[in-house]
């Protein structure tokens, strides 16, 4: 048999996890995180470093993409990983909020980080070409079209190196 002792005991337990619950639901949640950047030099050159991180892995892929010892399978699992990472470098960058002075040289990396992201996306293209057995044409205009987009970037950074306050 229960006791009263135990009945309120349980009733009270219930009550707090009932109205911990609410409290849970009815406050406001934020979901936005920000970041505070002092050093506006080092956060812009650690964004530079894993980009060249990624670069190096790239092209080391898409080496071995082209002396055919990593499938285009693999190839686009890895590209889509850099993109992702590119993506993330991005968002860095946009949520720095850098001040004026370095508004011009984070910007033009910016846009450097968004035009090898779109050169990682040909390079998926060109993957899926080379898996569907494209004709040597297609795969040489999707090369000219990769290193077009490679220069583009790499202009874009060393635009924002030249920027630097």
């Amino acid at each position: 048999m229960a006791t009263k002792k135990g009945i309120i005991i349980t009733v009270v337990i219930l009550t707090v996890i009932a109205g911990a619950s609410c409290v849970v639901w009815l406050l406001p949640q934020n979901h936005g995180s920000s970041v505070i950047v002092s050093d506006y030099k080092s956060e812009l050159d650690s964004v530079k470093e894993r980009h060249a991180l990624i670069i190096a892995d790239t092209e080391s892929n898409l080496k071995e993409l082209s002396d055919k010892t990593l499938s285009p399978d693999n190839f686009t699992s890895q590209a889509q990983i850099s993109s992702s990472q590119i993506t993330s470098l991005i968002s860095e960058l946009i949520e720095s909020n850098p001040p004026v002075e370095w508004k011009q040289s984070y910007g033009a990396y910016f846009e450097g980080l968004k035009k090898y992201n779109d050169y990682l996306a040909e390079t998926i293209s060109l993957a899926n070409k080379i898996k569907g057995g494209a004709s040597p044409s297609d795969i040489s205009d999707e090369v000219s079209k990769i290193d077009s987009l490679k220069q583009e970037s790499d202009s874009l950074v060393f635009k924002s190196n030249q920027t630097r306050p």
